[in-house]
């Protein structure tokens, strides 16, 4: 079960910031959508182009979701990617669902194996952790966690 944000409302300047600063420049990507809207932004979603991954995928696009809330002492988040061909799920949130697992966790399912554990960012502000997270699962995660060797 998931646990609700603690409260304060997602901010659609940051989501726009992250939009421009991130997810338009990573070239896997091809679309990037505000939801509901860019003025009452709640999230944001981008489309990755199956075949610009590495290794491929599809037909279907993968999705990367990105749920920010802005509060103190620390900020609230979940990003999530989801592929819908292999139904690979990989997620980095910072929240109060694992609290033996320290401030944010990273989890994974895919196939018969799934994983959590806890992580820690290089960076502090909201758009230099969205890249390294972007990074992160196309560099890393991918390639480890989504594909067991046979399906290579």
């Amino acid at each position: 079960m998931s646990v609700p944000h603690p409260g304060g409302d997602p901010n659609a300047n940051l989501y726009a910031q992250m939009k421009r600063d991130v997810l338009d420049r990573v070239p896997q990507i091809t679309a990037v959508e505000f939801d509901p809207n860019d003025i009452e932004a709640k999230q944001l979603q981008a489309i990755f182009d199956p075949v610009r991954l590495d290794p491929p995928t599809g037909p279907d696009s993968p999705e990367l979701t990105v749920k920010w809330y802005r509060q103190n002492p620390d900020d609230w988040f979940r990003i999530n990617y989801t592929d819908p061909n292999t139904g690979f799920h990989a997620g980095w949130h910072q929240d109060e669902d694992h609290p033996d697992l320290g401030q944010a966790h990273f989890q994974y399912s895919a196939a018969n194996r799934e994983d959590r554990w806890g992580v820690t960012f290089e960076h502090e502000t909201p758009s230099l952790i969205l890249w390294e997270i972007v990074e992160e699962l196309l560099e890393a995660v991918r390639p480890t966690y989504q594909y067991t060797n046979e399906e290579l």
